[in-house]
């Protein structure tokens, strides 16, 4: 039985992850609706803020119990592996500090061309002047924001994406855990947390399936997990820090689709430029690589 059962993990082991995963984080939402009045608001409820914050860890925990019971030991070095490697080329350093300001503005920048909107600014009100209210937020977040953006890359990237990469195209790999990973925030719009408010869900999802791209692209030409890191670290801090949020607006929601336009646009470039069989100059990263 046990042996089967190994088999069986062994031959699926992104899908039960994604199961499992998934399940937990329903689950999770669920519970902390449940636990909440009608109309009310998560944060005025510690209790239920609390047990809303263990959906974190759930990518995580599955991702390692899946691979030590696959690899032993071994397996979880391998998982945490490309967090050694940070020894690469200052261009890669420069994308991930700088790569969503970048998509940012050319998106916000194309719509004030256009007399769509005005331009609404290069920073949030309070930011480097001011109350320094936005700026202090970000400091007080930056745990947080540094913890989930480990959960992430380990989670969804190193074990799901390089697992799937065995077997299919990087392209179709990223597609797949793009989508998941995209479906793992959704229910959290039950409750108006940890995504943020006004973002139509089908532009949520395809800025999802753009960063995996993204992402994808950049590990499989790097194998560095420090890079992914940064730009996680970056993909979750920088709308606390740029006026393209639909709470800026009045829920109005164009400068955040200018945003997931222009990242989808340069997610194309890059599966044109590179191929969708690698998205590399060499052969993509798999979880069976040497480490």
């Amino acid at each position: 039985m046990g042996l089967h059962m190994k088999e069986f993990v062994a031959r699926w082991p992104v899908t039960i992850f994604v199961a499992l995963t998934l399940g937990f984080q329903v689950t999770i939402v669920l519970v902390a609706w449940a636990m909440m009045p009608s109309g009310s608001h998560l944060h005025d409820f510690p209790e239920a803020h609390s047990v809303f914050r263990l959906r974190v860890f759930g990518p995580l925990l599955f991702s390692m119990v899946i691979t030590w019971y696959l690899d032993g030991k071994g397996g979880l070095k391998k998982l945490f592996s490309g967090f050694l490697r940070w020894r690469v080329g200052p261009q890669w350093y420069a994308l991930g500090f700088g790569w969503k300001f970048l998509f940012t503005y050319i998106g916000i920048g194309t719509i004030a061309l256009l007399g769509i909107r005005a331009w609404p600014g290069f920073f949030v009100d309070n930011f480097w002047g001011g109350t320094h209210e936005a700026f202090i937020a970000l400091v007080k977040n930056m745990p947080f924001i540094v913890g989930i953006a480990v959960v992430e890359e380990t989670s969804w990237m190193k074990f799901s994406v390089t697992r799937l990469q065995e077997k299919y195209s990087a392209v179709r790999s990223c597609a797949i855990i793009g989508v998941c990973w995209g479906l793992w925030y959704l229910p959290m719009l039950v409750l108006g947390e940890g995504v943020p408010d006004g973002i139509p869900w089908y532009f949520f999802m395809l800025s999802m399936f753009a960063l995996t791209i993204l992402l994808g692209w950049t590990y499989n030409m790097t194998h560095s997990g420090v890079v992914l890191l940064v730009m996680q670290i970056v993909s979750n801090s920088a709308f606390m820090m740029l006026p393209v949020l639909p709470g800026w607006w009045d829920g109005d929601p164009t400068f955040v689709i200018a945003f997931v336009l222009a990242n989808f646009s340069m997610a194309m470039l890059i599966v044109w430029r590179y191929g969708g069989e690698h998205l590399a100059t060499k052969v993509r990263a798999k979880w069976s690589d040497p480490m």
